[in-house]
């Protein structure tokens, strides 16, 4: 016969356990909003208060200190050639050969439209991040072009402008034979191609390594630094992912590795600027971190991709070519998707980082902002998806909601059970679990569906998060940028008293609108049956609302109307049941309450689903059979003999 005597998790320690995972989450969160943002904003601070005292005294210990520029210094004051077309604007540095300067035409740091966004600036200036070209001889004695290489323009007519119908062809030649060549072209998106090409000229084979680079010299200008999105180095090599956010690489060895065909890029929230290298005949994919080296000039922390060709050998009198393209853009995946189709670049919507809900947070990216087009607005876009994703859970919440209808019937029973045993917890929870069984209510029917729509939740908060479409999208009324928080507070009465109070009290009308339908939603559920439960469910909506108060309108939006749909939705079932929905709390709720609080804690559907669990292992427990239900055993009548017939 086989033993199932087993020593069971108590429900108090079950109780603790999901307790300590709500708690965790919520530290984590907090820790995220009240230390890891603020420290962000230290850091940012810090930065400017150096370069101001390096402005101030700009000599320290007796070293001249390098002072940061502004772009427009140094812009203005070097040899640039300019770069124009439909989405792009800016210019390449002939001094080095970088494109050290873009600019995106149709998209602002802020809402005043006064400062376009910029994905490239020069080394030097404050937040440097720039691209170049190059090439490594194997021979120490043959010069190739470097950082202070002066290039010249060919067929120079002193009105050279890179665009889409005209592109321009960088030379230098280093004197003993070797001539180079960078051939620059911009299409009408967000991509432009670098073809580099060696003439030799000289009287012997030169073997020589094509290399491109991308460099960030400190964390970028409007870095979101969240654990939410994955911001910094990013690449695609050798059929696997690889992302080491600008905090994860500081303590990581540089990373390198050979392979035939990759891509490689630095890439921010709403930015992504990458290197996608042409000829797929094998490489070394690098990311690096250099820490500040005062001795070399170097006063902010070097981020860096790169990658380094294959060596090949160059005939006298013959031409060796390599050619990269540079994404520099937004990160619009259907942008992303339509040149990684033409060029035939491996996974690139994975610079969007859909997090590890890839398969639900995609398809919900793209019916988001489908709606958001068909619609004309994205805000309208993320309510009609409110209602699309209600519709797809409808028959989880259908469950749901008739369990906790159920439950609500049998408050009244439940009531008098505990008025019979007011110090009992033994006889109480099994007298709560007959009273289950015998109205056939299962509380545990309601919670699983729940569980179920958590991944569809963190999906959609991840869509929200990435969308540049939602960036400085309006709304109406006072909604000016769907992906900041909303930007009026109660703490204020949303405008009428003149003060403004800091980040921390921020909470927007729309906050109070979700709060309401969460506290309506609240009230509408059968209460619970333990004190700590009861805390935590009168305490969650107002956690709730002020850590999404802090979080962009549009996912608070989503809430609010995903909210409102469920208290309609549970309105009209408990109606159906005959169970009346009290908005307010009953007398009955009062005492009932009253009871939980003054009795012991239960945890009935704990018992039931250890019950169920176990008679699914291990079958009925014969030993636990009602004498009622044992029949009794007579004396077996004796066998008649039967003569065998001859």
């Amino acid at each position: 016969m086989m033993n199932n005597d087993k020593d069971p998790m108590h429900p108090d320690d079950l109780r603790n356990l999901l307790t300590f995972a709500v708690l965790a989450i919520a530290v984590w969160v907090l820790y995220d909003h009240f230390l890891l943002k603020p420290k962000m904003e230290q850091f940012t601070q810090a930065q400017e208060a150096q370069r101001l005292m390096q402005q101030e005294f700009p000599e320290v210990n007796g070293a001249a200190v390098k002072i940061p520029q502004t772009r427009d210094e140094i812009i203005t004051h070097s040899a640039r050639l300019k770069i124009e077309s439909k989405h792009l604007f800016g210019s390449i540095s002939l001094v080095g050969g970088r494109i050290d300067d873009v600019s995106l035409h149709d998209y602002y740091k802020s809402l005043k439209k006064r400062e376009n966004v910029n994905l490239f600036s020069p080394m030097d200036s404050l937040h440097p991040r720039y691209t170049n070209f190059g090439w490594v001889s194997a021979a120490k004695e043959q010069a190739v072009p470097d950082k202070n290489t002066k290039w010249m323009i060919k067929d120079d007519h002193g009105q050279n402008i890179l665009t889409p119908q005209t592109p321009i062809t960088l030379y230098w030649e280093n004197g003993t034979g070797l001539r180079f060549e960078q051939n620059i072209t911009i299409d009408d998106g967000y991509l432009f191609k670098v073809t580099q090409r060696v003439l030799n000229q000289t009287d012997h084979n030169i073997t020589i390594y094509p290399f491109s680079v991308m460099t960030q010299q400190g964390r970028p200008e409007d870095l979101y630094g969240s654990w939410i999105i994955h911001e910094g180095p990013i690449g695609y090599v050798d059929n696997k992912l690889i992302e080491l956010s600008y905090k994860k690489i500081v303590d990581k060895k540089p990373l390198e590795i050979l392979a035939d065909k990759g891509w490689i890029a630095l890439t921010e929230r709403y930015w992504f600027t990458g290197l996608f290298p042409e000829n797929q005949d094998g490489g070394k994919f690098r990311f690096l971190y250099a820490r500040p080296d005062e001795s070399t000039g170097q006063t902010q922390p070097r981020y860096q991709v790169d990658i380094m060709g294959q060596g090949q050998a160059i005939a006298p009198g013959n031409i060796l070519e390599n050619t990269t393209n540079i994404y520099v853009g937004p990160k619009k995946l259907s942008a992303l998707e339509s040149y990684g189709k033409k060029m035939g670049w491996e996974h690139i919507d994975l610079a969007l980082d859909f997090g590890m809900y890839y398969f639900l947070t995609k398809p919900l990216f793209y019916l988001l902002h489908w709606l958001g087009d068909f619609a004309g607005n994205f805000g309208l876009g993320i309510i009609m998806l409110t209602f699309v994703v209600r519709i797809f859970v409808f028959p989880l919440a259908n469950t749901s909601y008739r369990s906790f209808a159920a439950l609500r019937k049998v408050a009244p029973q439940m009531k008098e059970l505990r008025e019979k045993y007011p110090d009992n917890k033994e006889k109480l929870q099994a007298g709560i679990v007959k009273l289950y069984e015998k109205e056939k209510v299962n509380p545990m029917a309601g919670c699983l569906p729940i569980i179920i729509q958590i991944p569809i939740f963190f999906a959609l908060f991840k869509v929200l998060q990435i969308s540049v479409e939602m960036r400085h999208a309006p709304f109406y009324g006072w909604i000016n940028d769907l992906s900041a928080p909303d930007p009026t507070t109660i703490f204020n009465l949303f405008g009428l008293i003149p003060w403004s109070p800091p980040s921390m009290l921020m909470i927007g009308a729309w906050p109070c609108f979700m709060f309401v339908f969460m506290v309506l939603q609240k009230m509408m559920n059968p209460p619970p049956q333990d004190k700590m439960q009861k805390a935590m469910m009168n305490f969650m909506p107002f956690f709730i609302t002020y850590i999404l108060s802090q979080y962009a309108v549009g996912l608070v939006i989503y809430w609010t109307f995903s909210n409102g749909l469920s208290v309609l939705q549970q309105y009209i079932i408990m109606k159906s049941m005959g169970v009346e929905p009290h908005l307010f709390k009953s007398k009955e709720q009062k005492e009932m309450e009253k009871k939980i609080t003054e009795g012991p804690a239960v945890h009935p559907e704990l018992e039931m689903i250890e019950h169920d669990i176990e008679e699914a292992l291990f079958g009925e427990d014969k030993d636990k059979k009602t004498e009622e239900e044992e029949k009794p055993v007579s004396r077996p009548k004796p066998k008649k003999s039967k003569k065998k017939k001859s």
